[in-house]
């Protein structure tokens, strides 16, 4: 029995499973690091408002174009199968509640996921390369309240209003969309967007995008933080954080949902 107990253990340190689980926990020390270091952004507002900023503004036209063609093409499909059933007038319920609870957040977490994602790791990932966190740390800096709450506070914070404004997008696009293209009547589609929102299906679409964005922050951060191996290491580093970010946004967005509809 020991002799198996001892072949398990030496199976477990010799496959990837060890490191991944190892890289987990680093993960979860270094995301509670972070958000401890939350109350140092306003030493670091300057640094914190002018990442607000990037965020937004880079992320936004991606944001906007992507809810809107998803909008418009769920708007085509459902015009075209509640046709037969002459229940056109439902098509403003259906884009609203679709777009506000879950194309808005997940489309704009998603993209946030790709496009920021990115460009943090790279960020950090060069100012790790190059030896300026070390100089951070040599000037009795901690690089983590200086260079990575500020960012993951930011991507916290930016991701609501970047989701309003898909969602407004999304609306919009599939409204038209379903005037222009399945001749739904336009009173009719508002009206029905007007009755069939609830507000319990604002406070989902409005709760889960700052958990997106804590959480593509952190991944962005922690690749960044820990790279090696130079360009290789840079590119492998992109490459996870825009993995584990974008199915980290599709897993919280199920978990989420589940917790609301729950104990709402």
């Amino acid at each position: 029995m020991i002799q198996f107990i001892q072949k398990i253990r030496a199976f477990y340190h010799q496959t990837e499973f060890h490191a991944n689980l190892s890289q987990l926990g680093q993960w979860f020390r270094f995301s509670l690091r972070t958000i401890g270091s939350f109350p140092q952004v306003w030493r670091y507002r300057g640094e914190t408002f002018r990442q607000v900023y990037i965020l937004g503004n880079q992320a936004l036209p991606l944001v906007v174009f992507a809810a809107m063609f998803v909008s418009m093409v769920l708007s085509l499909e459902w015009g075209k199968k509640l046709e037969p059933f002459g229940a056109k007038a439902m098509l403003g319920r259906i884009v609203g509640i679709s777009v506000l609870r879950e194309i808005g957040p997940m489309v704009t977490g998603l993209m946030v996921a790709g496009r920021t994602g990115a460009k943090m790791v790279a960020e950090i990932g060069n100012m790790v390369l190059s030896n300026q966190v070390d100089a951070l740390r040599a000037f009795g800096t901690d690089p983590v309240k200086r260079l990575i709450a500020p960012r993951v506070f930011a991507a916290f914070i930016v991701m609501t209003p970047l989701t309003i404004i898909a969602d407004t997008a999304g609306v919009i696009a599939g409204w038209l969309t379903s005037v222009l293209l399945t001749g739904a009547d336009s009173e009719f589609f508002w009206l029905s967007v007007r009755d069939g929102l609830f507000f319990k299906d604002l406070f989902i679409g409005i709760i889960k995008p700052p958990f997106f964005g804590l959480y593509i922050g952190l991944v962005s951060t922690y690749f960044g933080y820990h790279i090696q191996g130079g360009a290789e290491g840079m590119g492998k580093a992109a490459t996870q954080t825009v993995m584990f970010a974008s199915v980290g946004v599709l897993m919280l967005d199920f978990l989420l949902t589940v917790l609301i509809v729950t104990f709402y």
